[in-house]
């Protein structure tokens, strides 16, 4: 009765642990599910867009078009008013911001008149370089 107990219990934690690296293995092959495809969802009523983000000797490079006024970057997703401190003039579709490594940035755009754009994010990797 002893050996079938310990049977058991050797099937039981075996099957738990390969439940529990199933899960991990599929969490990390899987996409997460973040698209840079698009920046403005349809239905925005923006007349601007975020063309590109890229990051190059600790910078964020911004490409925009449209008419954006100004962008606004942070480390956390929460929707920033249209009178954070966080807005920054974009200049001639451009914009560039100085950026610490390993965190993930949020990015929106601000248009002329006033509508907020739906966030991007990216992370910055110590081997991130310019596309």
């Amino acid at each position: 009765m002893e050996a079938n107990k310990k049977t058991s219990f050797i099937i039981i934690t075996g099957i738990v642990i390969i439940i529990i690296f199933g899960v991990v293995i599929a969490t990390n092959l899987l996409p997460n599910h973040e698209s840079n495809s698009y920046f403005v969802k349809v239905g925005d009523d923006m007349s601007a867009k975020i063309e590109s983000i890229n990051i190059a000797d600790g910078k964020l490079y911004i490409e925009t078009s449209g008419d954006p006024i100004e962008f606004c970057v942070k480390t956390t997703r929460t929707k920033p008013s249209e009178n954070a401190v966080c807005w920054n003039k974009v200049e001639n579709n451009t914009a560039t911001i100085s950026i610490f490594e390993y965190k993930k940035y949020y990015i929106w755009i601000k248009d002329e008149e006033g509508n907020i754009s739906n966030y991007l994010s990216i992370n910055a990797k110590a081997n991130d370089k310019e596309n």
